[in-house]
């Protein structure tokens, strides 16, 4: 989803007249801290075995280092237009997963319509490792309740950080006033 937004973002800011190369003058802070957040998230998708429970706090230890250093790394670029829009959606999301013991709402309707049946009762009957029902869960709006077409469910967090990075790249893009700091450059008069 979140590389859907940015190439949405990108499409935008060339409909607003901006420059992909303005993307690279942008100095984030802490730029290592978005890294291995993406690698921990990696992690997450290579050990995701199976779904009956089983005892290994590493899946919820590399989403939590994920999504805390993630949340550190938006937290430190907050001077940049639009970054606060993302760190709620993450922020949604992290207290959803917190409040439920570290597990997912998933309404089981999407479930059904997008994995299938027998996914929908593994989900009612409490079988699924990182998701619960979000019939039974605290702040279930919060959670995996908004099924798009019949390829992945997401949550009202998701929706707010992916919108963020929409805006966030599309205003970097048409921002006229973000220049290469790396060059330098002079004014035509200066040798009169």
């Amino acid at each position: 989803m979140f590389f859907e937004a940015l190439i949405l973002g990108i499409i935008i800011g060339y409909v607003r007249k901006g420059k992909i190369s303005r993307l690279s003058y942008v100095n984030f802070s802490y730029r290592p801290l978005i890294f291995i957040s993406a690698i921990f998230y990696l992690g997450i998708i290579v050990i995701n075995l199976g779904l009956y429970d089983y005892d290994s706090f590493l899946y919820s230890g590399l989403l939590m280092g994920s999504m805390i250093l993630a949340g550190l790394f938006l937290t430190a670029n907050l001077s940049i237009k639009f970054m606060f829009v993302p760190l709620i959606g993450l922020s949604l999301n992290l207290l959803s997963f917190l409040v439920n013991g570290f597990k997912f709402p998933l309404l089981p309707e999407a479930a059904a319509q997008i994995y299938g049946t027998e996914m929908a009762e593994l989900l009612i009957n409490e079988k699924l490792l990182f998701y619960t029902s979000s019939e039974t869960a605290s702040l279930s709006f919060l959670g995996n309740i908004i099924p798009l077409g019949s390829w992945f469910v997401v949550s009202i967090g998701d929706i707010i950080a992916a919108l963020g990075v929409v805006f966030i790249v599309q205003g970097i893009m048409s921002d006229k006033f973000i220049q290469n700091r790396s060059r330098i450059t002079f004014s035509k008069d200066i040798f009169r």
